[in-house]
């Protein structure tokens, strides 16, 4: 028994150390490894975007109206609106070569009037909503009555045009997603596009509303990823008025740090 006491005790003793040095009481806590994105690219693909304007002369006519206590004459004109939905602008140009004021003029079309005052000689520009447009349509111009001056009615000698502007815009967008994640690590993007230009403007890609580029294809721009969210995010490619683009392919890049 005392030849195995220093043996046990020793055993303890050697037991103790490797406690000490492999157990020790202390808990190992793998360190934390950030996972960054890879830099991205969403592809767009190839599409057509244009802007064209044009002017017609829907309707003219030259002619006098007039009303008193003797006379009193007015004026119909029909006119054809082609793709009335599609009318961005419309005005009358009026020109008035001789008149004597007494009353005022009326001018309405389909039954809504669009002018009643004083015009005076020389040229007046008036401008009209296009929603009351139709295919076909009926402006009239008559005038007041002279009223107590019943020795001459109202006169107005005038020719108007009616004038219709057309607006084609054909613009192109996408929605595209971004994760909590990218959106964090998120240090820059860029937006690439190639394609032929037909016209003399300039090609607008916006993001979220807010415009991140403009130019002439090859576009290659960098822009603020202020602009983008986590979640849906909607890109639009339009272009200047008069001007159309092929693109024959389109990406935006975002990059991680």
């Amino acid at each position: 028994m005392p030849d195995f006491l220093p043996i046990l005790l020793a055993a303890i003793v050697i037991f103790a150390v490797l406690l000490i040095v492999f157990g020790g009481g202390f808990v190992s806590v793998p360190s934390e490894h950030r996972y960054l994105p890879e830099d991205t690219s969403i592809e767009f693909g190839s599409f057509e975007v244009s802007y064209t304007a044009s002017e017609i002369n829907a309707a003219n006519r030259s002619g006098e109206i007039s009303n008193g206590l003797f006379n009193k004459n007015e004026e119909r004109i029909g006119f054809i609106a082609m793709n009335p939905s599609e009318v961005s602008q419309s005005l009358i140009d009026l020109k008035i070569s001789n008149t004597n004021s007494y009353g005022k003029m009326f001018i309405s079309i389909n039954g809504k009037e669009v002018y009643s005052d004083y015009p005076a000689v020389g040229e007046t520009l008036i401008s009209f909503d296009p929603s009351i447009l139709q295919e076909n349509n009926i402006l009239e111009i008559r005038c007041e009555s002279s009223g107590w001056r019943i020795w001459a009615p109202t006169i107005y000698d005038f020719s108007l045009n009616v004038k219709l502007g057309y607006t084609n815009r054909k613009s192109k967008s996408f929605v595209f997603e971004i994760s909590d994640l990218e959106k964090q690590y998120m240090t820059n993007a860029r937006i690439v596009a190639f394609g032929n230009r037909t016209g003399v403007g300039d090609l607008i890609v916006s993001v979220n509303t807010m415009v991140i580029a403009s130019g002439v294809t090859t576009l290659y721009q960098d822009f603020s990823t202020s602009v983008l969210h986590a979640g849906n995010n909607t890109i639009e490619f339009y272009a200047e008025p008069n001007t159309s683009y092929h693109i024959s392919t389109s990406q935006l890049i975002l990059f991680f740090e």
